[in-house]
């Protein structure tokens, strides 16, 4: 049986024939939460670790995965539907800043929804999940904010473009959506933002490029989108910053070139430049990546056979200072067949 994977259709004819075409808020390592001191300042017990959680949308399942991270190895644990519903084919999740609101992405063509769904702050699990009414998807793959919250930005790997919709913080609720006026886009994939919420990253596959865009803080507004000037670029599918946004990290999604490139940011210009390979090791077509706040340890999306039908998630550790991985190893994921992508939970969920 054939399986739709959308972060591979484009790799594979058979699938490409079968469909018209294919937040994160990066995650986090576990946060150092104090206890009350209260008033008379007695001695107080060490400060408690929260849990991590890695979210791994599963496209022939329609479900998300989620599963308990272990924050020095890198490791799995635990993997459970977090009980997300309404979805089709899911291809991303990213949740708001509070992490109180979990948003998934729908590429399935009969549904091509943004769903929103409630997060419950100790188990990490979802309900009360509802369509936000994003307009004009078409095979959307990823989401992202700005910085306040009041735009989202939606890749549209069918539509060729990006669509940008407000939000309201407070419903959750997507309105006003247009396309966002990228232009010269073939297969938009991932996407981020740097550090000031400022400059808009959009890995373009097919293309062959990275192309980045002022952003607007308060509108939200894209401006003076142009090509980053990344090297060393096969079927660049994804793209994450460094905590402090001065280095890139692009997947490659090849046969032949299993490659994390990096590259230095410009924080002026967005230009980059010094493009390398990281050095991860042990990738089969990696497509898909999130960093720990710290930017410490990367967790890649990876084949585990041949034909392309079945995926997991590989962890490797990385070097803040150099950019290098190293140590790259599977994590353990279970209950998943063709991930759509992985994120983790936010840093004060």
């Amino acid at each position: 049986m054939q399986l739709l994977n959308i972060r591979r259709i484009m790799c594979h004819a058979a699938l490409i024939t079968s469909l018209s075409t294919s937040l994160a808020l990066a995650g986090s390592p576990p946060v150092q939460t104090p206890w009350n001191t209260g008033a008379n300042h007695s001695p107080q017990p060490p400060a408690m670790a929260k849990t991590l959680w890695a979210y791994i949308p599963d496209q022939p399942s329609s479900k998300v995965i989620q599963c308990t991270v272990n924050p020095t190895s890198g490791t799995f644990s635990h993997c459970i539907d977090a009980g997300a519903t309404g979805l089709s084919t899911p291809s991303g999740v990213t949740f708001n800043r509070a992490g109180t609101r979990a948003f998934v992405i729908n590429y399935g063509h009969a549904k091509a929804e943004a769903i929103q769904c409630t997060v419950n702050p100790t188990s990490g699990t979802f309900s009360n999940c509802s369509d936000t009414h994003a307009k004009g998807l078409n095979g959307p793959d990823s989401l992202i904010f700005n910085h306040n919250e009041t735009r989202a930005f939606i890749t549209n790997i069918g539509g060729h473009n990006v669509t940008q919709c407000t939000v309201d913080p407070t419903s959750g609720m997507f309105s006003s959506c247009v396309n966002a006026g990228v232009g010269g886009l073939k297969t938009p994939a991932g996407l981020t933002l740097n550090a000031t919420g400022t400059r808009l990253f959009i890995a373009d596959w097919y293309a062959k490029k990275v192309i980045q865009c002022k952003v607007d803080p308060t509108t939200g507004k894209l401006s003076s989108c142009a090509r980053t000037g990344a090297t060393r670029l096969i079927s660049p599918n994804h793209i994450i910053l460094n905590p402090d946004g001065t280095r890139a990290f692009v997947v490659n999604y090849s046969k032949s070139n299993n490659q994390v490139i990096q590259c230095t940011v410009d924080p002026t210009s967005g230009k980059f430049s010094h493009c390398s390979d990281t050095g991860a090791n042990n990738l089969n077509r990696p497509h898909g990546m999130v960093l720990n706040a710290a930017g410490t340890r990367a967790f890649i999306l990876v084949n585990i056979d041949d034909e392309g039908e079945r995926a997991n998630v590989a962890t490797c550790a990385v070097n803040p200072s150099t950019g290098a991985f190293s140590h790259c190893k599977q994590t353990g994921a279970t209950k998943i067949l063709l991930p759509g992508s992985v994120t983790l939970s936010p840093t004060n969920a």
